[in-house]
């Protein structure tokens, strides 16, 4: 599957989902979502989810298109409405069942247990920063996704 989705939808679908369940979306928690949807797509179908690629930055890995969207709320405080920017997901999406996949096994984190698992030693967002441990708003690469997985079955 190429890269069909672009950001903004997969963030609409993450906070209909905790609307519906009753539950706090923070902009830095729905960040490290769609970055582990994404990653974890790649991993098991050869190609990201969005089409847009995760940057490095100083904190952590961050989509800045979410960055953008949210930066003037903040970061820890709950999204109240999906973006008004895009649709949502259209139903018949092949990708519903593999999201909700993402979102029962990371749903229940708090934002700062996913930005651990995502800033992990052997995290993409690690090994972006090469042997000078500059995250500067690198781009993650595939390389650095696959290497993490293979990291993680070894």
């Amino acid at each position: 599957m190429a890269n069909s989705t672009t950001t903004q939808k997969l963030c609409n679908w993450f906070i209909q989902q905790a609307n519906a369940k009753g539950l706090i979306l923070t902009p830095v928690k729905l960040n490290h979502l769609v970055i582990l949807a994404d990653w974890w797509h790649l991993h098991r179908t050869g190609a990201f989810l969005i089409n847009e690629r995760v940057e490095a930055w100083p904190s952590g890995p961050v989509l800045p298109s979410i960055y953008h969207e949210y930066k003037d709320q903040p970061p820890y405080s709950s999204i109240e409405h999906p973006s008004r920017r895009q649709p949502p997901l259209e139903e018949e999406t092949d990708i519903i069942l593999f999201l909700e996949h993402i979102w029962n096994v990371y749903g229940k984190y708090t934002a700062q247990q996913l930005g651990r698992i995502n800033t992990a030693p052997s995290s993409p967002w690690k090994q972006s920063q090469g042997r000078h441990e500059q995250a500067h708003r690198q781009q993650i690469t595939e390389e650095h996704v696959q290497a993490y997985f293979k990291s993680l079955a070894g």
